[in-house]
């Protein structure tokens, strides 16, 4: 069946017709002049005030390019913004005041697509740039998730099928840097991370550094991603509402005269009012193999009655703009994400009733000041505050028999300010260098009630704060499409372990040739908080990671160091990057990693990783595929696991291979994506060893074998129209398909010890955790 659809899907695309197409080339010609060119090329109309836009002068050459494709690359070049009015006419801001840590940087910078239309590579220093308002439709999303959308490019993977849990080259979720505008954000994802905390509606520009980070971004030893709301004034009210069969949202952005502006946005989840297919089949994925799905059963003849089934979440978020003058912008953000669940039930025949309470809230503010002195410096002062509050408790008991109660809770305060300026020291060379300072807080508490054994009852608390000093400079040299190098160097200073850290980072960019370009980078890393597996409340199944802080000895503060180093080769619309890395972690904790087989939670240990990522893309017209491969050999160190061998670790997915294709046709967008890769590593048991008491699990070597391959299709399709002629109110309706041949991919294995069904005999049962099946969404929105 995939054969058929994948083929019928390549017909279907070739035999359309593309939009109108045209070949541009300016050197050094004035905006204005531009403007002219391209109202005569593809029949439109430009509406701007002359005396802002003034005389910029643009250097840019493309061939077969569409109206879309110029004016986004224009807006990379020179600090304007396009508004599509209508089919034919369009209006032309001006942005003042963009910040020194912009990606984008006047005449300096040429930002290229990369996979498909929003998602670019910025040449500034870089990144891969995605803008989810000018996002195209991707395999399986109708609206442009903010996480999901990244998990397509090379090198980002998600074991676990959740939008949250982002492996970036070889490290895990927490180690991470996830900002949103300057708020480190300590779980950004909803519904156990199967869809992103952060709404796609009201965000701006979302920046991805697999490798080469910038000085100013500090503490975290993975990737980063710096995810921007809207910054603009808009000239009059505008906003969006919709919903899909999981939730529904809406944002508005109103103007506060010529200088101010304010934005708000909300989202709620539908489950708890009424349920769909798509929720249906998440909460499978979700809850199984859980407490809850398996309702606490003794045995499997066990009548279990649902007593309490509450479960919704929401986010919500408010920003301030004010821009007084072309030297100054303040803006001031606020969020707010919240994840609810209470379940209950109860065993008749034993009268035993259960029930779970978590609660995830995370929110955040910050401040951003914005100062343009001159062309030549600039600076921004910014100041955060983000509050991660994680409660759960769980109760179970058996009227004048027994009660037992377990609470536990993770809280993390972070306030941060920061200090950050650019001084342009000629036409090619940038001079960087800021403070920043941040004071981390994290709480972590545990206790256990047993009203039959009292002697068992515990209670575990952990409290300890880290102030983080910090200072940085970098330097830039980059002359347009030749040279681009970046050097730059931290010094972090930890209060919790009372030592200073030194991240030298080196990134080097060069045309060798025409349409051969090389690329390379060095960086060394370090992290001070970080999440560890919490074992105790194993027996709900779900969130028993929480977030601590090194403390130098049982958990070390982690320490990366990568090289990257690759080439991409540009010409006819095709485009191949191929970029190897190795990277060096130390620091790793067994209870870190949270290993089944294994006694001492404490081990210490060090990961090596091996990989190498490739992108082959080709455009014709409005058709586009990709193809993207990575090879990764991931292995861990622990001197108490293992006899001190090295193994492969949790995460490693030896072989990763996605193909995708997009195709536009007036108002229909197309797309169709698969996805294989190899099955990560587990540890396999054997049996149960008789022992004195309990019997244990015979394991055998550590992760030593692996899951079965897993591989998926996805389809998704979208349909745009106007309600009226002004096309002042603009309307979609999109379709998804996730796994089409609802493939049975096993995400995860472990083993228990369980009570045989046919007798009282102890037996080892297996456990698997499969992936999503079969689930359709749809999705409705309204744009005015």
């Amino acid at each position: 069946m995939k054969h058929k659809l994948t083929l019928l899907f390549l017909l279907v695309s070739f035999s359309m017709l593309s939009q109108e197409r045209a070949s541009v080339s300016y050197l050094n010609i004035p905006i204005a002049h531009v403007f002219l060119d391209l109202e005569s090329k593809f029949n439109v109309k430009f509406s701007y005030n002359s005396k802002l836009i003034g005389e910029q002068l643009l250097t840019f050459e493309a061939k077969e390019i569409t109206l879309e494709e110029v004016l986004f690359d224009i807006e990379a070049l020179i600090d304007i913004r396009f508004k599509k009015e209508t089919e034919r006419y369009y209006t032309v801001q001006k942005i003042k005041n963009r910040s020194v840590t912009d990606t984008q940087h006047l005449e300096q910078v040429i930002v290229r697509e990369y996979l498909t239309s929003g998602i670019n590579e910025n040449n500034d220093d870089t990144s891969i740039m995605l803008s989810p308002e000018k996002l195209g439709i991707l395999p399986g999303l109708t609206e442009p998730d903010v996480l999901q959308s990244i998990q397509l490019l090379p090198g980002v993977q998600s074991p676990t099928e959740t939008a949250s849990g982002l492996f970036i080259r070889g490290g895990t979720p927490d180690q991470n840097l996830v900002l949103w505008d300057g708020i480190k954000m300590y779980n950004s994802g909803h519904f156990f991370g199967t869809i992103s905390a952060l709404n796609p509606y009201i965000t701006q520009d979302i920046k991805l550094y697999k490798n080469g980070t910038k000085a100013r971004f500090g503490n975290r030893i993975s990737g980063v991603i710096d995810i921007t709301s809207d910054e603009d004034i808009p000239q009059k009210i505008t906003g969006s509402t919709g919903f899909n069969m999981t939730h529904t949202d809406a944002n508005l952005k109103l103007p506060l005269g010529e200088k101010a502006a304010a934005m708000v946005s909300a989202r709620r989840s539908l489950a708890d009012v009424f349920e769909t297919e798509t929720f249906r089949n998440l909460s499978n994925r979700v809850f199984q193999e859980t407490k809850i799905s398996e309702g606490n059963k003794v045995t499997e003849d066990d009548e279990v009655t649902t007593t309490k089934d509450l479960f919704y979440f929401n986010d919500f978020t408010v920003k301030a703009i004010l821009k007084p003058n072309e030297n100054n912008t303040f803006l001031v953000s606020n969020l707010f994400t919240k994840n609810k669940l209470d379940y209950g039930f109860l065993i008749e025949a034993y009268d035993e009733a259960s029930q779970d309470k978590l609660d995830i809230k995370n929110q955040g503010s910050s401040v951003k000041w914005k100062h343009c002195y001159n062309d030549v410096f600039t600076h921004e002062f910014s100041a955060y505050y983000s509050n991660y509050d994680f409660e759960y408790t769980g109760i179970n008991s058996i009227p004048e028999e027994f009660s037992n109660r377990l609470n536990k809770q993770n809280r993390v305060e972070d306030l941060g300010l920061a200090f950050d300026s650019n001084y342009n020291l000629d036409s090619a060379s940038t001079l960087g260098f800021g403070y920043q300072f941040s004071s981390n807080k994290v709480n972590y508490a545990l206790s256990f009630e047993d009203s039959e054994s009292p002697e068992d009852n515990y209670t575990e608390f952990n409290f300890k704060t880290n102030n983080n000093h910090a200072v940085y400079g970098d330097y830039k040299y980059c002359v347009l499409d030749k040279w681009l190098l970046n050097f730059g160097v931290r010094a972090n200073y930890f209060s919790v372990v009372d030592k200073l850290f030194f991240e030298p980072r080196f990134q080097l960019e060069t045309r060798l040739l025409p349409n051969i370009k090389f690329k390379s980078s060095i960086e060394n890393l370090h992290q001070s908080v970080s999440q560890v597996i919490e074992f105790n409340t194993q027996e709900f199944g779900l969130e028993n990671q929480i977030w601590v802080l090194s403390d130098g000895e049982d958990i070390p503060v982690l320490r990366s160091f990568q090289v990257t180093s690759g080439f991409v080769f540009d010409k006819s619309g095709w485009y191949f990057d191929v970029e190897g890395y190795y990277k060096d972690i130390d620091g790793l904790t067994s209870f870190t990693l949270g290993f089944d087989n294994i006694d001492d939670f404490f081990s210490k240990g060090k990961s090596k990783v091996l990989g190498l990522d490739v992108l082959v893309k080709k455009k014709i017209h409005n058709y586009r595929t990709w193809m993207s491969y990575s090879l990764m050999n991931n292995d861990f160190t622990f001197n108490t696991i293992n006899n001190g061998y090295a193994f492969p670790g949790n995460s490693d997915i030896t072989h990763h291979f996605t193909w995708s294709h997009t195709y536009e046709w007036k108002h229909l967008e197309f797309s169709l994506g698969w996805n294989i890769r190899t099955g990560i590593p587990y540890t396999k048991a054997n049996g149960l060893i008789e022992t004195s008491g309990d019997p244990i699990i015979d394991f055998e070597e550590t992760n030593g074998a692996r899951l079965p391959n897993y591989h998926k299709l996805d389809i998704s399709a979208t349909y745009s129209f106007n309600f009226s002629k002004n096309e002042r109110w603009k309307g979609k309706l999109g379709v998804s398909f996730l796994n089409v041949y609802n493939q049975k991919n096993v995400l995860s294995r472990k083993y228990e010890i369980a009570q045989s069904t046919e007798d009282d005999s102890l037996v080892l049962r297996e456990i698997n955790k499969n992936s999503l099946g079969f689930t359709p969404n749809v999705v409705f929105r309204i744009d005015f």
